[in-house]
């Protein structure tokens, strides 16, 4: 009995100082970032280069500096040495929008900054209620919050993008039709959908503006709209890259083609609306049963059982 009280005794002293050391490491990590943000900032040779540079500006604003230097030191500690991960990381932020150069270290750095949040949260936690008994369940869950709520708000921001972009993909095809009818090339005409739709769908106009640009500094047309399936990951779009393609090889009639792919692309809407429309009773059976059928018998039969239980207690 004495020797289980000891072992008990000990696994105490050992939490105690995991938690202990958790506090010593979580506080080591706030204070070479914030050291690190101040002498990225004060740094005498970044002000040496500025002044040489002879620039008026002084480069960047103190947030940007702020930024790159959190990138330099954020960035190697949280970013994945699988090359897989950081490639699917960097398409998910393609997705997004995001195509600066520094989207992927900046993502690490957000996510490192969120990681110690939620180390300091977990840390608070343990101090303000240290004997219940959830705590290490409360730790695990800031620490996990902290670590992945900026993938979960990457794809939030990706669905959402996305879902933007399709809902201009078939008024884009509308209009490239009118377009491509009243004499325009395919390029002009894809300029100017791209104007007409800054203001209904920024988002896909954003798109056709890059792709005109990528056109005009010489990639041919089916590369450039390939690189846009790529950039926006809307694989509905890759079957008008491979109609154009074919067109443009075979010297078929553009404006026929763009037809007979709008039709089809009005088609497959007609039926994924459609099978939403099916999907619908199945989905309200579920709340129906739980929630509304209940309230229905009790309202129904209610009265009825009252009265009998009143019978049968006379």
């Amino acid at each position: 009995m004495e020797e289980l009280l000891d072992w008990v005794n000990n696994i105490s002293i050992n939490q105690e100082t995991l938690i202990m050391a958790l506090v010593l490491v979580t506080t080591i990590l706030i204070v070479l970032t914030v050291g690190s943000i101040i002498m990225g900032i004060n740094s005498p040779l970044r002000r040496r280069l500025m002044q040489i540079s002879g620039d008026s500006k002084e480069g960047a604003t103190n947030s940007s500096k702020m930024v790159d230097t959190l990138e330099s030191f954020a960035a190697p500690i949280m970013s994945p040495k699988n090359e897989k991960e950081r490639q699917t990381t960097r398409h998910h932020l393609m997705h997004a929008g995001y195509h600066q150069n520094n989207s992927l270290t900046l993502f690490y750095s957000v996510k490192f900054v969120t990681t110690i949040i939620g180390l300091i949260v977990a840390t608070l936690v343990y101090v303000s209620v240290p004997d219940s008994k959830y705590v290490y369940v409360y730790l695990c869950l800031a620490v996990g919050i902290g670590l992945f709520i900026p993938d979960y708000l990457l794809s939030r921001m990706v669905k959402k993008r996305q879902a933007q972009i399709r809902a201009g993909v078939a008024d884009m095809l509308d209009l490239l039709v009118v377009c491509t009818e009243s004499g325009l090339g395919f390029n002009a005409a894809l300029r100017r959908v791209a104007d007409e739709m800054v203001i209904s769908h920024p988002e896909l106009a954003d798109e056709l503006d890059t792709v005109c640009m990528k056109i005009q500094a010489g990639k041919t047309m089916p590369e450039a709209l390939r690189e846009l399936v790529v950039r926006t990951g809307i694989v509905e779009i890759s079957g008008l890259v491979s109609m154009l393609s074919h067109a443009s090889k075979i010297g078929g009639s553009l404006v026929q083609s763009l037809r007979e792919y709008t039709e089809d692309y009005r088609d497959k809407r007609h039926q994924a609306a459609e099978e939403k429309a099916a999907k619908i009773p199945v989905k309200m059976m579920f709340p129906m049963v739980l929630f509304i059928w209940p309230c229905f018998f009790i309202v129904a039969i209610g009265p009825a059982l009252v009265s009998l239980m009143d019978a049968f207690a006379q």
